[in-house]
């Protein structure tokens, strides 16, 4: 095994649960997929191991690598372990036990549009008034955020607050009429499952043997008590992290079921990944100034046996115009000396942050991608196509066919759709005449395109879908902003031509919805990469520039009253400088345009937590000074 010491005393601890801490870049995803390989290897049948992680990339990179590692070009369905999201996981069990938990048909997802949209018939039928997106949105975060914490799975529906009952109670009887499942429900669905039928339960932990969890510190309770249940007969859990690269609290992750691992399994192996493998000594040693300052956390120290590179540079520029421009000049400077556009990464704590880098792109021509966005398919005409498949694959998904009852228009107004929807979409009375030939001619429509769908590929749906409703006319192909859009179309039709037939679409439907950001990263792209510190973990850069290291923003003002936020803050902050490998920029700006004002900030607490023989300093504005309360290091020469 090409593994160090600790690394591979952790793969062959295969008996009872083991918790890797992992420290940034000590070769995490490579002890755990020789781990699954090495478990495969010494008999364990593939189909009882279930491997998890957060991101659809990560659950990529490790299916790739353990098929290198079994000598494997291409998985089959059979034989090969699950490898996905926890959420991914969660849905093949209730999908498998749909009529259990009382689904009547076809799952249709719901991502967060979609339940503010149902939040807002919702409002209307509780309260008979119209709602905002805005106060729809409110509800639907009070109701995700229960959700997530999962206290209501030890104290029920006790927990939720009087005024909000009758909108949870809504919202959950029309997710159920629809067939519809949003993102928080398909775990809760999944652990509801597995809690209260002891015939299921019991089928699948004599199925799934194995658990191998990856990021365990990003795990929220319900998440975690999935797990706990399927596992608790066999009790081969391994659990893979780092609590110093906690940085979701705002999902509800846990960063605590990391420190109680073994309070909670008995008899717990614990392995220290400390080598790190990407970074210089002076970055590890420079990003431990800032993460040693918290108190919550595991007592570790990274090494490398890299060089120890570049001192880290702190710059203060003007304004956020002259940071960009600083960051912008510094890169091409790089890409003058050999460097390529895709080594270099810009990161920001909001995506605010990312306007200027962007206008700056846009001027010089410099090539761009940036990260954590759905662009693509938040794009107007990809929802529509999107929405016209979904109702093809659910019927009762109203929330789509709302959206599309009048695309391209078809004289079909709001008073009717209201209509409709009063009449929960199966009745046409109150209708004019006129309207109601209108609707019962676009079901008709609709039933062919489910009757097509039984036969065609999905890529073929979608085209027949354009064309018969002659989309592109719609788009209006005269027009620059018209061509641009049926060309998305096209590339959303290209997209769908790896789907086939039979159970094509609802695998298509199902990957377009539990798509994540961060999937539109494309490594060795010969693009500047703009993303937040959020999206940035497990991604490394040769060259890191993060910006905004001041007060306000890192930390973020809403963080500084709470030492646990603070905390987190610090974290945040440590895993943006352990993406770096080779050099580290953290600039800070005297005046920066904040909330439509401009606002002068202190460069962040957390610079003088770093060792001041690591850093070098660039002054491009004023002489700086910290205030006493952040620290013994009163004054800095930027």
């Amino acid at each position: 095994m090409d593994l160090n010491d600790q690394q591979k005393q952790a793969v062959l601890a295969t008996k009872g649960p083991v918790l890797i801490v992992a420290g940034a870049g000590s070769g995490k995803t490579k002890t755990l997929t020789y781990r699954v390989a090495y478990l495969i290897s010494s008999g364990v049948t593939p189909e009882s191991i279930v491997a998890l992680t957060f991101t659809n990339k990560a659950a990529g990179e490790m299916k790739q690598r353990i098929m290198r590692l079994l000598g494997r070009k291409k998985q089959g369905n059979e034989n090969f372990p699950f490898i996905g999201t926890f959420h991914k996981f969660a849905l093949s069990l209730v999908k498998q036990y749909a009529k259990r938990l009382g689904y009547t048909g076809p799952l249709t997802i719901y991502d967060e549009s979609d339940s503010v949209s149902l939040m807002r018939q919702v409002i209307k039928t509780v309260d008979g008034d119209s709602a905002t997106d805005k106060i729809a949105f409110r509800l639907m975060h009070q109701i995700s955020y229960i959700k997530n914490k999962g206290d209501i799975l030890e104290k029920g529906e006790g927990i939720i607050q009087d005024n909000l009952k009758p909108y949870w109670n809504a919202y959950e009887t029309m997710l159920r009429a629809r067939n519809a499942i949003d993102f928080d429900n398909i775990i809760l669905d999944a652990v509801n499952l597995v809690q209260t039928n002891m015939d299921i339960r019991e089928r699948l932990q004599n199925r799934f043997r194995y658990f191998c969890i990856d990021e365990f510190q990003d795990t929220n309770t319900p998440q975690y008590a999935l797990m706990k249940l399927l596992a608790e007969k066999h009790k081969n859990i391994c659990a893979v992290g780092d609590d110093w690269q906690s940085i979701y609290s705002f999902r509800c992750a846990d960063f605590t079921h990391l420190l109680k691992f073994e309070r909670d399994w008995p008899g717990t192996r614990v392995f220290f990944l400390e080598q790190n493998y990407r970074s210089t000594q002076t970055i590890l040693d420079a990003s431990h100034g800032v993460i040693s300052q918290n108190v919550f956390r595991t007592q570790k120290k990274l090494f490398t046996r890299n060089p120890d590179g570049d001192l880290i540079s702190i710059v203060r520029l003007q304004d956020e115009r002259a940071e960009a421009f600083w960051i912008m000049e510094k890169i091409q400077e790089k890409i003058a000396h050999g460097k390529n556009l895709s080594d270099c990464v810009i990161l920001f704590r909001t995506n605010v942050q990312s306007r200027v880098f962007e206008e700056l792109c846009m001027e010089r021509n410099v090539a761009y991608q940036l990260v954590g966005t759905f662009r693509f398919y938040q794009r107007r005409e990809i929802q529509d196509l999107i929405a016209y498949a979904r109702v093809i694959h659910n019927p009762l998904d109203t929330v789509s066919l709302s959206r599309i009852i009048n695309v391209p228009r078809r004289g079909i107004g709001q008073t009717t759709i209201e209509t409709l929807e009063k009449n929960n979409w199966d009745s046409y009375s109150g209708l004019s005449v006129k309207a109601a030939k209108t609707v019962k001619d676009f079901q008709k429509l609709l039933d062919t395109f489910r009757t097509l769908a039984k036969t065609y590929s999905v890529s073929e749906l979608l085209e027949t879908i354009a064309t018969s409703i002659k989309y592109r006319d719609y788009l209006d192909p005269d027009m620059n902003e018209g061509k641009e859009r049926w060309e998305n179309v096209q590339e959303l039709i290209g997209i769908a031509k790896e789907y086939g037939t039979t159970s094509g679409l609802a695998r298509f439907l199902e990957n377009v919805q539990l798509m994540q950001g961060t999937d539109s990263y494309e490594a060795n792209s010969q693009r500047i990469t703009l993303m937040t510190l959020h999206s940035v973990k497990g991604l490394e850069f040769p060259i890191v520039f993060i910006a905004g290291v001041e007060e306000r923003i890192l930390p973020h003002e809403r963080s500084v009253s709470s030492p646990e936020q603070l905390e987190e803050e610090r974290r945040l902050l440590y895993v943006g400088m352990t993406r770096a490998k080779q050099e580290l920029y953290l600039t800070c700006a005297h005046n920066r345009l904040l909330h439509g004002e401009y606002a002068t900030n202190p460069p962040s607490r957390f610079l003088r937590d770093i060792p001041e023989r690591l850093t070098h300093f660039v002054d491009q504005s004023i002489h700086l000074r910290l205030s006493d309360e952040y620290g013994e290091r009163n004054t800095i020469y930027l």
